[in-house]
């Protein structure tokens, strides 16, 4: 599976939105609607991950607000992926760089579906730690049985 360590010289330059007129929640809204995006924690001192609905719902957890139950996690991700996650973890802890990878999860329908976790280190007044966001890949929708000179104009 493929796997970037990134530590960028200075992070990207936000985009201007202020002549936009969008929001911060507007823009997650957004996110959200067009697939389960969701956003976590994790807690370097304690180990605790925690993690917002659409995490949940993407390994198929019960939704709590508490720490996530890592071991019930780990299940649910394919056995080939799970070393180069915890390795993944610990190299970010240990090097203070952020990283992105793509992994199988359990599909609870007898196979899996792609997932993207995207993270980086975090250690400021706000507590150290690693954050990011995980999110399922959709398949592309196509429009069968129509020719292109029948699409209306």
């Amino acid at each position: 599976m493929p796997l970037r360590f990134e530590q960028p010289v200075i992070d990207k330059i936000e985009q201007s939105r202020a002549h936009i007129g969008i929001t911060d929640a507007e823009i997650i809204q957004m996110f959200a609607a067009y697939r389960l995006f969701g956003f976590w924690r994790i807690d370097i001192e304690t180990g605790h991950f925690f993690a917002s609905e659409d995490v949940h719902a993407i390994f198929d957890l019960p939704h709590s607000e508490g720490p996530v139950n890592l071991v019930e996690l780990m299940s649910r991700i394919h056995e080939e992926d799970r070393s180069l996650i915890a390795e993944t973890f610990e190299q970010a802890s240990l090097h203070r760089v952020g990283f992105h990878f793509v992994y199988r999860v359990d599909n609870r329908l007898g196979g899996y579906k792609l997932v993207r976790s995207v993270g980086r280190f975090r250690d400021d007044q706000s507590g150290g730690g690693i954050v990011g966001v995980t999110y399922e890949f959709v398949e592309k929708l196509r429009i069968v049985g129509f020719e292109d000179n029948a699409l209306p104009r």
